[in-house]
Parts: structure tokens; C-alpha cells; sequence
């Protein structure tokens, strides 16, 4: 054994040894992969040509109570090209000029460019999309499809049901808050490619079809949304306000017919998308009512039988001090039934009748109405409003609670407390997703009527509904009287809290349910800083609330003739003499013609052919007394056309077929 041989031995061995070993390691591993395990080789190689590729779902869709589809989903086309790939430039121009009915140059002069991509049409729609894609398209022309949300009703609901973003994820309202039923579940396939990456054509692939989004059915009815958000807009330009929100809601059953305000934004295009736009005030944001709360205070006296509609109340001649603190009534006012005190919505008189009450009681009373907890919509961000517990109150807070402040609801809030009042007393869970259902039909139940409690008696429910309606009929809510329109209803006038201390500017409400006998509706309206033309709830929110139950009774009323615009009994300038002025208002309306000589005398206009309600109530807003005879069409009066009559003179009418 040689010198060298000796000296290298340990490495040699060491070589040898580490060599065998590794050998044996891979021919185990190779034994493992091909005969233990070959499927997790072919896998391997399989994905080194196969790509999975997602598909997508399609959106479910929002519908009303009715079915009318509130959103759709609109697929585009987007055609683009790499110039240096398009063989025949000149026959690729001609196809799409024909199709797009554009110029050949201009298609030329895009396929002549030396960048890489080009687009040659861009968001096309499905009709032409679809015809131009089904046939094989030119070498180094592509075509891509996408899927966008689109609204057919524009800014109409938009805060209530929110949009959704370029990935068709919701991102605000509705879309947001049911994203996950609504989207679906993503679909894939898969896709073959050879050794340079190019796609092979033959099949054997695997696919996994989508499982399209559930739609979403509402207790909206648009018809009636539109409406609403009309009046509001046109009540903003007018009175130059800072917004208006009005919500309207079954009394009966809870469901929300229609959750409106404005500024809104227009979810297609998005250009006034504001973050105020985006809020669902009604449901979301909260503020001290004012006098619409006053029917807090009003229940707990009826239920305990510590008022009657018809005991005196002295007013103190508008100015009241208690507790150190100056309270003003918007009128001097003598002496006051408890029913006038509601119904000239005298602060000082509600002051003084709820001195009755022990503050566990008002507190209580607030509470059974809904006011400072949420009312469970199916909505995201409810604003559950506040009330401090009363154990928590000042000397001044029961005042001050009495009459809208120091409490703070929503719109929403507010409409339920009413529903109570009109249904007899009890409160409803308000309802505003009746249904989803899937693709298959199955259909998911969400909102369901709900009785949460009782308020109060139905006597004294009653009780206040009597009251409520003269408010509209002889009081601060006179401006949303309508004849013959049974309106229930109270005005609230609150000035606004800004860094802890009120300032000059007003929250203008109005507050109402119709018909008061069995409502069918309650609205509450509000506009935030009206500037022009009167800042109260009798002046700004009660003309509102008036148009829109014009225009609803139109809209599902069975007469044949439209409810045409009337004023009110008392329809004198307010910002001067207030609400008690004498009649002034007259019948709108070219079908019934009014012809006044002075301030007491009217000249009679023709009835001759016109229904019964429509003769009736022109001839109440003109301040006439009529007598019906009869039924179906008038075909007789006495007096005759033409001839003057003074106010509060008896008129006759005969009808017939």
C-alpha cells in the first residue's frame, strides 16, 4: 500500500461512502414518485402547462316591492389590438368602420402606430359587443368583456341602496351591506398552453361554473321614492336649504314604502358623489325634532289621565320663565284647551301639563315609543338617537325634553312613534328587505311583521289622533291640509346645536299619518336650514308633505279625475300673520275656476260634469258650504255659475249618472 494511497484514504472512503448514500437516496425518491406517488409527478407537470382562470358571477339585483328592477348588470366590450400582429390592417378598418360606422382612416391611423397596444373601441355595447365577437376575429385583434352595475333609476334611492366599485364589490348602502349575498360565488376553468406559452386548443379541461349572486326584493316602491325625492329637491332650490329627508312607512305592517333625501349623487356616473350623499339620512343621522316630540308628553297625560283634551290651560300670554330659563311661545296665547295647546303647538302650554308628570314617567313613555335604541332596520349604521336615563336629568331637562330638545331621533324613529300613535298604539318593527332569492328560486324570508310593544291605550291613541288632525285642520299644520284628505299631523320647528350652543339656524319638520281614521301612511319630512321663504314646520315642511299625499292618492286612487292641488283654510302669508290667518287659498285648477271680487265675495264657478269629490273639495278650499244630492256627476247647482256668494254661503249640488 503506497505513502499516497494511505495519506488519501480517509477521503476517499469519505467520498465513497457519501456517494453511495446519495445515489440511494434518489433511486428511493425516484421508487416514491413513480410507483408510491405518481400522481403528485403528473400534477407537477401539469400545471407547468395549465393556468385556472376565474369566471365570474353575476350580481344579483335589487328589486321594489313591485318588481320593478331598481339595478342590472350591462356587460361592455372593449376591442384593442397590437399593430405589429394585425396582417391586414386595411380589412381589419373596414370591419369595424362598417360596425362602428366611423371612418376607415381613423382605424388605420391607430393599426399604423408603433406602440404595442392600441384600443380600437372602447366600452361597446352588449348588441354590437356580442355580434362582432361571435365570429373569429383578425390576427392581433383581442376582445375583453367586462360586467358593470348600472341603476336605470339614476340618483333615485341611491344613498338607500349604495353602489359598487370597479371590482363589482358594494361599497356603501345596501350593495355594501348584503356584498356578500349579493356578489356569488366566482366560477374557474381551466386553460391548456404548449412549451412557448401559446393556448392549446384541445378540450379535456376542467370548469367549475359560477353560482350567480341572490336578488334582493324591497319593501320600496319607486314609484312613490320618485315622488318623494321630487317634492324634497324642489323644496331645497326653493327655500335655499342645506338638505330635506323624508321617509314614509305602512303604519300598520312597519314596511318603509319610501326612504329619500337629498343632496343625493347619481350612482352611474358618480360626478356629485359627496361623503354627505352617501348617507341615508333618515335612518343614519339624528337631531333634536323640536315640537314633533311633543307627542311624548302628550301620550303619557292621556294614559294616566292626568289631562283631558278640553281642560284650561293658561298660557301666560307667550312668555313663561321656569327653572331661571325664559320660554317664548311663537304666538301670545291667552287660554288653551290641552287640544289647542297641541294643536297651536304652545311651548309654554306643553311646559306647564307635564308638570303632572313625575320625570319616570316622560322617560318611560319616550322609551316605549323607540326613541334613544335602535330600531333593528336592516340597514347598516343605524343612529340609535339619545335620551339620558332621567336619573341623569337636570331641574329644566323635563321641560325642555317636553318640547324636542335635549333628545336627539332619527327620521326614522320618528315615523315609527307616529305608526304607533295611527294604528292604535302599537309600536312595529320597521321592515325594509322583504325577500332574497337565489338563482334556483329559493327564497330567504329577511324582514317579518313585527309587534315589539304597546305604547299606550287605543283610546288614548285615539284621543291623540283627533288632536292631531285639527292641528292640520285649524292649526300650525294647516299648510298640508287637503279637503276631504283626513290629514293627522304635527309641525316641529328646532334650532340647531352647533359647538354646544344653538345658533340662528332651524331643522323645519312636519310629522303626519293619513287617513287619521285607519292610517295607510305616515311621512315625516324634514329640511335642514331652510333660508328663504320661512324656516317653521308650518311653513316649509307641512307644503311638502302636503304634495306628496296629493300626488300618492293620484297615483293609487280609484277615482278617475286627479286630486288637483288645493289650499288650505288658513293659507294666509304666515311669515307675517302666522297660521290663524282667514282663507285666502283657492282651488288651483283650471277645471274649477275661481273668480274672487274681494276678501269676502266669491264668484260661483261651474261644477257642471265634475265628480262628487272633486266638486266637494273645491268648493271647502273656497270656504263654501256644499249640499250633496244624489250621486255620480253633477248635473245641477244652485246657485248658478257666475253669481257672487259670500264666504261660509250654503251651496247645492245635484248629481246623476
Amino acid at each position: 500500500m503506497s505513502m499516497t494511497y494511505k495519506k488519501f484514504r480517509a477521503r476517499y472512503i469519505v467520498v465513497v461512502v457519501s456517494s453511495v448514500i446519495v445515489w440511494a437516496m434518489l433511486v428511493l425518491k425516484m421508487f416514491y414518485i413513480q410507483v408510491i406517488d405518481p400522481n403528485h409527478l403528473g400534477k407537477a407537470l401539469q400545471s407547468q402547462f395549465e393556468d385556472k382562470v376565474s369566471i365570474s358571477a353575476r350580481r344579483g339585483n335589487f328589486y321594489d316591492r313591485n318588481g320593478k328592477k331598481l339595478t342590472d348588470n350591462i356587460e361592455h366590450f372593449t376591442f384593442s389590438a397590437n399593430p405589429a400582429k394585425v396582417k391586414d390592417k386595411d380589412a381589419v378598418a373596414r370591419l369595424f368602420s362598417k360596425t362602428f360606422n366611423k371612418s376607415v382612416r381613423s382605424y388605420l391611423n391607430k393599426l399604423n402606430s408603433n406602440s404595442a397596444f392600441v384600443y380600437l373601441e372602447r366600452n361597446v355595447n352588449p348588441l354590437l359587443g356580442r355580434e362582432l365577437s361571435q365570429n373569429p376575429l383578425p390576427t392581433g385583434v383581442q376582445v375583453q368583456s367586462e360586467v358593470r352595475r348600472y341603476y336605470p333609476y339614476g340618483e333615485v334611492a341611491a344613498p338607500l341602496i349604495g353602489f359598487v366599485g370597479t371590482e363589482n364589490h358594494g361599497l356603501s348602502g345596501l350593495e355594501e351591506h348584503y356584498n356578500h349575498q349579493l356578489a356569488g360565488i366566482e366560477g374557474w376553468k381551466e386553460l391548456g398552453s404548449d412549451g412557448r406559452g401559446r393556448t392549446r386548443i384541445r378540450g379535456g379541461f376542467q370548469e367549475q361554473e359560477p353560482i350567480n349572486g341572490d336578488d334582493c326584493f324591497l319593501t320600496i316602491d319607486v314609484d312613490i321614492q320618485i315622488i318623494i325625492e321630487e317634492e324634497l329637491r324642489s323644496a331645497v332650490e326653493r327655500h335655499k336649504a342645506d338638505k330635506a329627508e323624508a321617509i314614509l312607512v305602512d303604519p300598520n305592517t312597519g314596511e318603509i314604502l319610501a326612504l329619500a333625501n337629498i343632496p343625493t349623487f347619481n350612482p352611474n356616473s358618480r360626478a356629485k358623489l359627496t361623503e354627505a350623499s352617501l348617507i341615508a339620512h333618515p335612518i343614519m343621522s339624528a337631531y333634536e325634532p323640536g315640537s314633533t316630540f311633543k307627542v311624548v308628553g302628550a301620550t303619557a297625560l292621556l294614559e294616566e289621565n292626568k289631562v283631558d283634551p278640553l281642560d284650561v290651560i293658561y298660557c301666560e300670554d307667550g312668555k313663561f320663565s321656569i327653572h331661571g330659563i325664559d320660554i317664548k311661545d311663537w304666538r301670545s296665547f291667552d287660554k288653551l284647551t290641552f287640544s289647542e295647546v297641541m294643536q297651536m303647538s304652545s311651548n309654554i302650554g306643553v311646559i306647564k301639563a307635564v308638570e303632572a308628570l313625575d320625570a319616570a314617567e316622560m322617560f318611560n313613555t319616550a322609551r316605549k315609543f323607540g326613541f334613544s335604541e335602535k330600531s333593528g332596520v336592516q340597514f347598516p349604521y343605524e343612529n340609535g338617537g339619545s335620551l339620558k336615563n332621567n336619573k341623569l336629568w337636570s331641574d329644566l331637562s323635563k321641560s325642555e325634553i317636553a318640547i324636542g330638545y335635549e333628545v336627539s331621533v332619527t327620521t326614522l324613529q320618528l315615523a315609527m312613534a307616529y305608526s304607533a300613535i295611527g294604528n292604535g298604539g302599537i309600536l312595529m318593527k320597521p321592515q325594509l328587505i322583504k325577500k332574497l332569492q337565489t338563482p334556483t328560486g329559493y327564497e330567504q324570508k329577511i324582514d317579518h311583521m313585527d309587534a315589539l310593544r304597546r305604547v299606550a291605550s287605543e283610546k288614548t291613541m285615539h284621543t291623540l289622533s283627533g288632536i292631531l288632525e285639527k292641528a292640520v285642520s285649524q292649526g300650525t299644520g294647516s299648510k298640508a291640509f287637503l279637503p276631504n284628505l283626513r290629514i293627522a299631523g304635527k309641525t316641529g320647528t328646532a334650532k340647531k346645536l352647533k359647538n354646544g350652543k344653538y345658533v340662528s339656524e332651524y331643522i323645519a319638520s312636519f310629522a303626519s299619518f293619513f287617513p287619521s281614521n285607519g292610517p295607510e301612511y305616515t311621512l315625516i319630512v324634514t329640511v335642514d336650514h331652510p333660508r328663504e321663504g320661512g324656516y317653521t314646520g308650518g311653513m316649509v315642511a307641512a307644503p311638502i308633505a302636503k304634495e306628496i299625499y296629493r300626488r300618492i292618492y293620484n297615483l293609487h286612487g280609484q277615482d278617475a279625475e286627479p286630486y288637483l292641488q288645493a289650499a288650505s283654510p288658513r293659507d294666509k302669508d304666515e311669515s307675517k300673520q302666522g297660521p290663524l290667518g282667514s282663507l285666502q287659498g283657492q282651488l288651483l285648477s283650471t277645471s274649477l275656476p275661481v273668480l274672487k271680487t274681494n276678501s269676502a265675495q266669491i264668484t260661483m264657478p261651474d261644477l257642471k260634469g265634475m265628480s262628487m269629490k272633486m266638486s266637494l273639495s273645491g268648493l271647502y278650499a273656497m270656504g263654501l258650504k256644499p249640499i250633496p244630492h244624489g250621486s255620480g256627476r253633477v248635473i245641477r247647482q244652485v246657485p248658478a255659475a257666475g253669481k257672487i256668494l259670500e264666504s261660509g254661503q250654503s251651496v247645492e249640488i245635484y248629481l246623476g249618472e
